[in-house]
Order: C-alpha cells, then structure tokens, then sequence
C-alpha cells in the first residue's frame, strides 16, 4: 500500500480515507519518514492543534497564516496587516520549496477554510502534491 500511495502522489493529489483503526496515521508517518530520508520537504498540519500534533505538525490556521478568520472576507482583511504581509512573504517563499502538503482529520475542515487555503496555494508557487486524510464515517 506504501509504495502505490507514493507512486500516486508523484502524479497527483491523493484522498487517504478509511475507518478508525485502518493504519491512515501508520501510513501517513511512515510517508513523512521516506519523504525526509529521500531530502524531501514534507509538511504535516492538523485541523486542529490534537491532530496537528498527532502527526508531529502544526495546525492549518497557524501554518496558512489564516488567523482567526472563517471567511474570504476577514482573511483579505487581516492580509492588509503589514506584520501579515512580511508572514505571508515568508510562507510564500516556504511553499515554493515543499514537495508535499499533508492535512489531517480533513473532515474537520470546513469548506471556508478549505477556500481559504486554495487560496493561499494559488498565490504561491506551490507546484508539490496534497495528501488529505481522514474519513467522514
């Protein structure tokens, strides 16, 4: 299962669903692992801060720089803060060096959040693939 999920994500975006118990978590760390064994850049965010560090990474909120927002509206705001501008110039430059992008517990993730991110990637040159874990069970 390891070697076909990694053959995939070098083509293409990947949802990793399944039941509790069926080794998502397993599966999800031991990619992390062969990523950063091959000098890969791997991140691993949460949707919240118990499945960020599950997974050894940091939240969505935190690592997108979304604040406190919940919407389109009150991120482009928050964008207009000089002190956030030097934090998404810094996450910009970051993204361009990332090879994959995992999130956790992604049906914790609203869509607003979910548009929030798009967002940030289509701003970026991000040019790695996402894995989005979890399960709607």
């Amino acid at each position: 299962m390891f070697d076909k999920l990694e053959k995939i994500l070098a083509y293409d975006n990947v949802f990793l669903s399944g039941g509790a118990g069926v080794g998502k978590s397993f599966l999800t760390n031991e990619l992390i692992k062969s990523y950063r064994k091959q000098k890969k850049l791997a991140i691993a965010l949460g949707s919240s801060a118990l499945s960020a560090f599950n997974i050894g990474g940091v939240t969505l909120h935190s690592f997108f720089c979304l604040g406190y927002c919940d919407d389109m509206m009150k991120l482009s705001v928050l964008d207009r803060n000089q002190k956030q501008k030097e934090k998404l110039t810094k996450l910009k430059e970051l993204l361009k060096t990332i090879e994959l992008i995992i999130i956790d517990e992604i049906s914790m993730v609203s869509a607003n959040v979910f548009e929030m991110i798009g967002f940030r990637l289509k701003n970026s040159q991000f040019n790695g693939k996402i894995l989005v874990v979890g399960d709607f069970f």
